[in-house]
């Protein structure tokens, strides 16, 4: 006798074609999230293109290739965006795209409300109780699996199965289409001079025993390496890259003096390439949970020594961030840096750090300036913020002593001058 689920699932599959016709003109389509976007999927919907009109495309893209936000995909599909990408550069220019600033943590809630059609997700294929698995990405699929009209889910054999919050049973997606290709992944990039300088300095700051939060590329990646020496460390953090497999290997990160989820690295989703993701399969040392726990600031205020590590693009000399946006359209986004910034400020002997190189465009622009365009995170949360030059430690000083901190890891050809700016105020 057939189990009952398996029938839901055979009666449910469908071609990919067949799948991507249920979406008509003015829909509402939002997507799985970083490197858990449904490929197959959305290659289908841009050669369908043609036959639709103002279809909106919600995304929340890091690792994508936004194959979308190609020029010919205009007008037909138009893109809002939780996070900004140069690779929506076009897109942009074009008026075809929007971005929405927002706290990841807070996604969910914007779900809720939102009255989506349609929702694609990526899941491994089913196991013997009729479960697929949210493998590399938890993020906000069960908010889109609850919310949406309609769920479409790309079956990958490829995905890997992780544990944590990640079921999904077949009963809750409403189309399958089955697919067996590599995952969109994110490569380790060189470290430059300069990142690997702010790594150290970043950590002098982290103690034995911390439990982290590290953000994405390179200089996180050399941030991660250069705690190479410490002892006992715990991760909880929204990504999960390669390099943190290293610090695995070599005993640093233990997750053994985490007050809660000990001895698990809890994340909501894994960015990295082929070698993280059999790392986390079926491994029970990696837990993937959803945004409303790892972004939230009461699971934060659970852990002793939580210490909060993000990049920006700007700093003023007040100490405000700009993550977002430097020129005519976003770069980046909110994300979860806000969250954790302040989940850290809810930890006991938490710090919230801030890691930026100290110039930009070749060294021909300051990162530190009189003042930021954006602000994306306030200068009363962020205890310090780290250049190759040094540590500037904000946090309880005042607006001129902040700006001396920061005028001290400022690039020294910027320094007279902005030096200059504050005196004139």
């Amino acid at each position: 006798m057939v189990n009952e689920w398996v029938k839901t699932y055979q009666d449910r599959q469908r071609t990919v074609e067949e799948a991507i016709s249920l979406i008509q003109s003015k829909s509402k389509v939002i997507l799985s999230s970083f490197c858990s976007e449904p490929q197959t999927l959305l290659e289908e919907l841009v050669r369908q293109k043609d036959r639709l009109f103002d279809v909106t495309l919600y995304n929340n893209i890091i690792g994508s290739p936004c194959v979308y936000a190609a020029a010919e995909c205009f007008p037909n599909l138009q893109i809002r965006t939780f996070l900004g990408s140069p690779l929506l550069k076009e897109a942009y220019q074009n008026r075809a795209c929007d971005y929405i600033p927002i706290n990841l943590s807070e996604i969910p809630r914007f779900i809720e409300n939102a009255n989506m059609d349609i929702a694609f997700i990526q899941v491994s294929p089913p196991n013997e109780k009729g479960y697929c698995n949210l493998g590399i990405s938890v993020d906000f699929a069960h908010s889109l699996i609850q919310s949406a009209k309609c769920v479409i889910a790309e079956v990958n054999s490829q995905m890997p199965s992780t544990y944590g919050n990640t079921s999904v049973h077949v009963k809750d997606i409403d189309c399958f289409v089955l697919t067996s290709r590599p995952l969109l992944s994110i490569p380790q990039g060189t470290s430059t001079s300069h990142e690997q300088k702010i790594g150290e300095y970043v950590s002098e700051l982290i103690p034995d025993q911390a439990t982290i939060q590290v953000g994405l590329g390179s200089l996180a990646d050399s941030i991660i390496r250069a705690l190479s020496s410490k002892k006992g460390l715990g991760i909880h953090s929204g990504s999960i890259t390669d390099a943190v497999i290293d610090l695995v290997e070599k005993g640093v990160i233990t997750n053994e003096h985490k007050e809660i989820d000990r001895c698990k690295m809890v994340c909501t989703t894994l960015t990295g390439t082929e070698r993280l993701y059999r790392f986390a399969h079926m491994n029970p040392l990696i837990e993937l949970h959803p945004v409303s726990y790892t972004h939230n600031g009461s699971t934060h205020a659970k852990l002793a020594r939580f210490h909060s590590i993000n990049s920006a693009l700007e700093v003023d000399l007040t100490g405000q961030i700009n993550a977002e946006q430097v020129g005519p359209f976003p770069l980046a986004g909110v994300g979860g840096q806000m969250d954790f910034i302040r989940g850290a400020g809810l930890s006991k002997s938490g710090k919230s750090i801030i890691a930026l190189p100290a110039t930009a465009k070749g060294g021909t622009q300051s990162r530190i300036k009189f003042s930021v365009s954006y602000v994306t995170s306030l200068k009363s949360d962020v205890h310090y913020v780290v250049t190759e030059y040094g540590i500037a430690s904000l946090f309880g000083k005042s607006i001129k002593q902040r700006a001396e901190e920061l005028l001290a890891v400022a690039h020294p050809d910027f320094r007279e001058q902005l030096k200059y700016e504050v005196e004139k105020i």
